[in-house]
C-alpha cells in the first residue's frame, strides 16, 4: 500500500507541477512521500519479529491510524489540485486521485475497516466536490466514482468474510492437532500401565515377540517363550484344548480369531487362569502377515465367576418367589398387599395401598378367570403348594398386560392356607415378541406374503382337504424375468419395489380361496384349491395381471414372469412332489423362453433325473480319477504327415467301461464341473506331452478344448501358461479349440484378452464347429484365430451330390485362405471325402479314415507306424493358383 501511495503521489505531482504553485505541486507530495516511506520502513522492520497477539492488535490499530492520516493528506492534496487545475484537466486529476485510493483500498482488503477509511478520506473529498460542482459532466463522473466505491467496499466485505473463515479453519485445525497429540500421549501412558502381556506371532503361529511381563508372570525368560516354548507353561490338562483352538484359528479363512482360557504356571509354581486373545493383520492381498495378541491374568475373575454361580444357586433356592412385583395374600382377610411400584407397572393407584382379592379378580381378563379360579381351588384344597400361572390383567389405562404369577403357600397346623407369597412378572413384551417372531417365521418381511415355511403348511392343509372331498389342487411357481438385470441397472431398491408390486398385484388378483407366497428371491408360488377345467385360463389371467409394466424413479420397467404349473394328485402324490413338479415346469419354461408358462408332464422329470445323473457321474469320475484324454490324429493333406492330435475327453464308467463325453454333457453346462473337467484334461494332456517329449515322440501340436465357462474366470490363459512352464513345455506345442459361443455375451473382452495372451506366447487358437453357431465373420478379424475347423456335419455329405454342402465347405476354405488361416476338416471317414477336401485345398483332416481316438500309451506306436500306413491314402497336391495358408500350424 505504502509503495502504491508513493508512486501515486510522485506521478500526480509531476503532472500538476506546471499548473499549480511549487509548494502545492512539490512540497506537499514530498512530505507525503516522506511519511509514507517512514511508515513502510517501520512495517518492514517488524517482519523479522514474531509478535504476540497483543502486539499484532497494536500493529493493526497503528495501520488504521496510518491509513487515516495518509489517505486524509492524499485526499486533501488531491482536492486542492482539483480546485486549482485547468477545468479540462480537473477530471483527470480526480480520476487519478480516485484510482490511487482504490489501489490502496485493495491492499488493505484483509483489514476492511482501514480500507473503508482510505476510501472515505482519500476519494471522498474529490468525489463530493465533483457532485456539488454544478457541472453535469463532473457530476456524472462523481456519481460513477460513488457507485464504484460502493461495489469495491462490498467486495472487500466478502473477501474479509472468506479470510475470517480461513483463519477460523486454521484455528480449528490447530485444536485438532493438539487433541491428537494429547490422545497419542494418553495412549502411550495407557499401554505402559496395561497389566496384560502383549505378543506377536508369525503366520504359522510361532511366537516371535513377547512382553517382558511374561518373565514376571511365569518365571520363564522371553527366549524360552519364543516359538512354541510357551506351551511348557500351560497346564497339562489344557494343552490339547488350547492347541486345537489355536490350530482352528490358523486354518480359519472367514473368522481367524483366537480367544481361549487356560491355566498357566506362575513363577512360584502355582497355576492361574489366563485369557489369550489374538487377531491377524493382513496384507493388501488378504494374506496373514502377523498375529497380534495379549495374555490377561483372569484368575480373580474366574474365582469371582465361580463364587457368583454359587451365590446365584443359593439365591434361586432361597428366593424363587421374588421377581418383578411382590405380593402377599392373607387368606384370613382376603387382602393382597403389594410391593412398591404397583402403580408404575400396572397404573392402578390402589395397588400401592393393598387390594382385596375380589378387586384383583375383577381385573383379570374374562377368558382367563376360569383358569385362575381353578388354580386357586387347587391351592385351597391342598393339591399344590406352589404354582406358576399366566393370565391377562387389565392395567390402569384399560389395556391388558400378560402376567406370569408364581407363588408359594404357607399352611397352618390343619393344612389350611394361611398365607401366600409370590411375584408377578410382566411378560407382555415377551408375548408380543413371540407373536412377531411367529409372524416373521411364517411371513416375508418385504412383501408381507407367506414365506416358504408357511406355504408348505398351507399346501399340506389344502392337500388334506382336497383328499377328503376329492377335489384337485393347482400349484403355480413363477419368478420375475430378468430380475437380476433390474437390480444391476436400477439398484436393489428398484428390485425391492418390483417384488412389492408383484406381491400387491398377486394378492389383488387372486380368488379368495387361493394362497400366494414368496418362496425366496424373485420366486413366488400360488395354491389354487378346488381346481376345475378353467384352471389354465385362470392361471393365465393371474399372471397377466402380475406382468404389467410399472414406473420406478421415472423409468418404465417391463415386468415379465415365467411360470410352471402342476396339479395334485396327477403330478405328485404329496406336497413335496407337487412343488417339485411345478419347479421342474418353471425350469423348462425359463429354458425355453422368458415369459412362458409350462405345465408339468412326466418327461420333464425324466429330463431332470437324467441331468442330475450326468452331474453325479461327472463328480464321481472327477473324484475317482476316471477322466482320461484320448487323442485323434490330424493329418496334413499336402504332405500326409502327422501335424498334431486333438485331445478328446473320455471317462471310465464302473460298469459300462469307457464312455464318450456326450454321456455327461450336462456337466459341461455346469460352471463348477465344466471348469474342473477342463483343468483335469489340461493336467493329463500336459503330463502326456511331457512324457512324449522325454521319449522323443514327435506328436506336433496337441489341441485341447475350452468352453465358455472356462473364460468366466479371468485367469484362464495364465492357468494354461503356468502349467506349460512348470513342465518346461513350449506353448507352441499346444492348440486351444473354442466354439463360436465364447465370443458372444458380456465376457467377450475377457475372452479376447485371454486368447491374445495365449497367442502372444505361441499357443495357436482354433475355432471349432465353424459355420454352425451364431458368431459374425468379424470375429475372425477381432480375435486371434489361427485355425478354422469345418464341422463334420458339412464334411459327412461331401461324398454325395449335395451341392450346397460342397459350396459351404468351399466358401469356408476360401475365406480361410484369403485371411491366411489354416483349415481342419473333422469327421473324414472315406476316400471320397478326402478327395474332395484335397481338391478344395483344405490344409488338415482328422477322422476315422486315419484313425480313431487313441489312449496315450498307443500314440508312440501310431507315430512310428504312420510313415508306412500313409501309403494307403492318396494325398493330392494343392492347386498352384490357390496357395495354402501359411499361418503357423
Amino acid at each position: 500500500m505504502y509503495l502504491l501511495m508513493t508512486i501515486n503521489a510522485a506521478f500526480l505531482a509531476a503532472v500538476a507541477s506546471r499548473e499549480v504553485p511549487p509548494l502545492l505541486s512539490m512540497g506537499v507530495p514530498a512530505a507525503l512521500i516522506l511519511v509514507t516511506s517512514l511508515r513502510a520502513a517501520v512495517w518492514l522492520a517488524r517482519r523479522r519479529d514474531a509478535p504476540s497477539i497483543a502486539a499484532i492488535r497494536r500493529q493493526l490499530r497503528g495501520t488504521k491510524i496510518a491509513a487515516v492520516v495518509l489517505s486524509l493528506l492524499f485526499g486533501l492534496w488531491g482536492l486542492l489540485l482539483f480546485a486549482q487545475a485547468d477545468p479540462l484537466r480537473a477530471s483527470s486529476v480526480a480520476l487519478y486521485v480516485f484510482v490511487g485510493a482504490i489501489g490502496c483500498c485493495y491492499c488493505l482488503q484483509a483489514l476492511p475497516s482501514a480500507a473503508r477509511l482510505v476510501m472515505l478520506f482519500g476519494a471522498a473529498p474529490v468525489t463530493v466536490q465533483m457532485l456539488v460542482s454544478g457541472d453535469w459532466y463532473l457530476f456524472g463522473t462523481g456519481l460513477t466514482f460513488l457507485l464504484a466505491a460502493v461495489v469495491i467496499l462490498r467486495t472487500l466485505a466478502t473477501n474479509r468474510s472468506a479470510f475470517s473463515e480461513v483463519l477460523r479453519s486454521r484455528s480449528e485445525m490447530s485444536l485438532l492437532l493438539q487433541a491428537l497429540e494429547q490422545s497419542q500421549e494418553h495412549y502411550r501412558y495407557s499401554v505402559d500401565l496395561n497389566p496384560q502381556i502383549p505378543w506377536t506371532s508369525n503366520p504359522d503361529g510361532s511366537i516371535c515377540e513377547i512382553s517382558p511381563r511374561w518373565t514376571v508372570l511365569t518365571g520363564m525368560s522371553v527366549e524360552e517363550g519364543m516359538g512354541s516354548g510357551w506351551i511348557l507353561a500351560v497346564h497339562p490338562d489344557d494343552v490339547e484344548r488350547v492347541l486345537d483352538q489355536w490350530r482352528t484359528a490358523l486354518q480359519s479363512v472367514d473368522h481367524p480369531v483366537a480367544d481361549v482360557r487356560y491355566r498357566l504356571r506362575r513363577a512360584d509354581g502355582r497355576y492361574c487362569w489366563v485369557r489369550a486373545r489374538s487377531y491377524p493383520r493382513r496384507d493388501s492381498e488378504g494374506r496373514i502377515v502377523k498375529w497380534y495378541g495379549n495374555l490377561e491374568d483372569i484368575d480373580d475373575q474366574v474365582a469371582a465367576e465361580a463364587a457368583l454361580r454359587d451365590s446365584e444357586e443359593r439365591y434361586r433356592l432361597a428366593s424363587r418367589a421374588t421377581n418383578d412385583l411382590i405380593w402377599d395374600w392373607s387368606h384370613g382377610t382376603d387382602r393382597i398387599e403389594w410391593a412398591d411400584g404397583g402403580q408404575s407397572i400396572y397404573g392402578h393407584a390402589k395397588a400401592a395401598r393393598g387390594t382385596s382379592v375380589a378387586w384383583w379378580r375383577a381385573q383379570i381378563h374374562p377368558e382367563d378367570v376360569a383358569s385362575v379360579d381353578a388354580m386357586a381351588a387347587r391351592v385351597q384344597i391342598g393339591e399344590c403348594d406352589s404354582w406358576s400361572h399366566e393370565f391377562r390383567f387389565r392395567s390402569g389405562d384399560g389395556s391388558y398386560v400378560h402376567l406370569l404369577s408364581r407363588g408359594y403357600v404357607l399352611r397352618d397346623e390343619n393344612g389350611r392356607p394361611r398365607r401366600s407369597i409370590g411375584a408377578l412378572q410382566d411378560v407382555t413384551q415377551a408375548r408380543r415378541a413371540e407373536a412377531e417372531l411367529r409372524r416373521a417365521a411364517y411371513h416375508d418381511a418385504l412383501t408381507n406374503l407367506p414365506n416358504r415355511a408357511h406355504f408348505a403348511v398351507r399346501l399340506e392343509t389344502a392337500l388334506t382337504r382336497a383328499h377328503g372331498d376329492g377335489s384337485h389342487v393347482g400349484v403355480v411357481v413363477f419368478d420375475v424375468d430378468n430380475f437380476k438385470g433390474i437390480n444391476d441397472s436400477l439398484g436393489h431398491g428398484a428390485g425391492d419395489a418390483v417384488l412389492q408390486a408383484v406381491a400387491d398385484r398377486l394378492s389383488a388378483g387372486l380368488p379368495d380361496s387361493a394362497i400366494a407366497a414368496r418362496l425366496g428371491g424373485d420366486e413366488f408360488a400360488i395354491i389354487l384349491p378346488d381346481l376345475d377345467e378353467s384352471a389354465p385360463s385362470r392361471i393365465k389371467r393371474i399372471l397377466e395381471t402380475v406382468a404389467q409394466p410399472m414406473t420406478i424413479d421415472e423409468s418404465v420397467v417391463e415386468v415379465g414372469v415365467s411360470a410352471g404349473a402342476a396339479i395334485w394328485p396327477r403330478d405328485g402324490a404329496d406336497a413335496e412332489a407337487i412343488l417339485k413338479s411345478a419347479d421342474l415346469a418353471l425350469y423348462t419354461a425359463k429354458a425355453r423362453s422368458a415369459g412362458d408358462v409350462e405345465s408339468f408332464h412326466p418327461e420333464l422329470r425324466h429330463a431332470v433325473e437324467s441331468r442330475n445323473s450326468m452331474l453325479r457321474e461327472a463328480r464321481d469320475a472327477l473324484g475317482e480319477e476316471r477322466i482320461v484324454p484320448f487323442y485323434q490324429p490330424k493329418i496334413s493333406l499336402e504332405s500326409g504327415q502327422i501335424v498334431g492330435f486333438e485331445a478328446l475327453l473320455r471317462w471310465h464308467h464302473r460298469e459300462r467301461g469307457l464312455q464318450p463325453p456326450g454321456t455327461i454333457h450336462a456337466a459341461f453346462e455346469d460352471s463348477a464341473l465344466s471348469t474342473q473337467l477342463t483343468d483335469r484334461m489340461l493336467e493329463r494332456v500336459l503330463k502326456d506331452m511331457a512324457e512324449w517329449q522325454e521319449r522323443g515322440i514327435e506328436t506336433g501340436r496337441i489341441a485341447i478344448n475350452g468352453s465358455p465357462v472356462d473364460f468366466r474366470r479371468d485367469d484362464f490363459a495364465e492357468r494354461i501358461l503356468s502349467r506349460l512352464h512348470a513342465l518346461d513345455l513350449s506353448p507352441s506345442l499346444l492348440e486351444l479349440e473354442v466354439t463360436e459361443s465364447v465370443f458372444l455375451g458380456r465376457a467377450a473382452d475377457t475372452v479376447e484378452r485371454a486368447l491374445r495372451t495365449l497367442a502372444s506366447e505361441g499357443v495357436t487358437i482354433a475355432l471349432d464347429d465353424f459355420g454352425t453357431g451364431y458368431a459374425s465373420l468379424t470375429h475372425l478379424q477381432q480375435f486371434p484365430v489361427d485355425v478354422l475347423k469345418i464341422d463334420r456335419s458339412f464334411v459327412s455329405r461331401l461324398d454325395g451330390t449335395n451341392s450346397s454342402d460342397f459350396a459351404i465347405v468351399h466358401g469356408i476354405i476360401d475365406i480361410a485362405q484369403r485371411m491366411n488361416i489354416r483349415t481342419v476338416a473333422e469327421g473324414v471317414e472315406n476316400e471320397a471325402q478326402l478327395g474332395r477336401l484335397c481338391e478344395l485345398g483344405c490344409d488338415i483332416a482328422q477322422g476315422f479314415l486315419f484313425g480313431g481316438a487313441l489312449g496315450s500309451s498307443r500314440i508312440g506306436a501310431f507315430v512310428r507306424g504312420w510313415p508306412q500306413a500313409r501309403q494307403a491314402y492318396r494325398f493330392h497336391k494343392t492347386d498352384p493358383e490357390r496357395p495354402r495358408s501359411s499361418r503357423q500350424g
